[in-house]
């Protein structure tokens, strides 16, 4: 799917029910997602690394905060806790693919037992990767869901089970979320495929 999907742009500041340091994260991915250029891939990506689709092989970055750009291990992310926001890296070359908006990612961690047997194969260690762009509006996904085991658009609520393969459990939005496939290599997460779905809200 084209970026330009997602050129309807985002409301998120206007989401009442964050709380302040959600929002202030909220406030954060939305201004990154803001500038990121919306084109597609091919030609573009081609002449520009930061722009391509995730490759297999690539590491994980933290989008923002005090780690901004710092690969993401195992270590760094704990069952049961908040999404973290993060961009595909050419652990090569150090390239973050934050070029486009597409590339956003959810990363979770869940119960490595609890996981289906579907999910097991995509997943490392009980980590998995979302694509963090809603399907209703675009809006960068950023909360858990109180009880667990869910991710939440703050903008209209949509909310996706990850153990069930990121379906919708509650809308406006109507289609899942895609994931990436994830694997291990040491301490390190890596891409292991391409996303599996389509991405962002559905073409008007």
């Amino acid at each position: 799917m084209a970026d330009r999907e997602l050129e309807a742009g985002c409301p998120c500041a206007n989401a009442p029910q964050a709380e302040p340091g959600s929002r202030r994260a909220m406030l954060a991915a939305s201004l990154a997602l803001a500038v990121a250029p919306l084109v597609p891939g091919g030609a573009a990506a081609a002449d520009n690394p930061r722009r391509a689709r995730p490759q297999v092989g690539d590491g994980l970055a933290y989008m923002t905060g005090e780690k901004e750009g710092q690969q993401i291990t195992l270590a760094d992310l704990k069952v049961g806790g908040p999404p973290v926001l993060a961009y595909p890296m050419d652990v090569s070359t150090q390239t973050v693919r934050d070029g486009a908006r597409t590339n956003l990612l959810a990363l979770v961690k869940v119960a490595p037992e609890e996981l289906p047997e579907k999910l097991r194969a995509d997943a490392a260690d009980g980590v998995l990767a979302f694509s963090a762009i809603c399907t209703h509006y675009g809006c960068p996904i950023t909360e858990t869901h109180p009880t667990g085991g869910k991710l939440v658009c703050n903008c209209h609520g949509s909310t996706f089970d990850v153990l069930k393969n990121g379906e919708v459990v509650a809308g406006p939005a109507t289609r899942r979320l895609a994931h990436l496939p994830l694997k291990q290599a040491g301490s390190a997460l890596l891409v292991a495929g391409n996303f599996a779905g389509p991405l962002g809200p559905p073409q008007q």
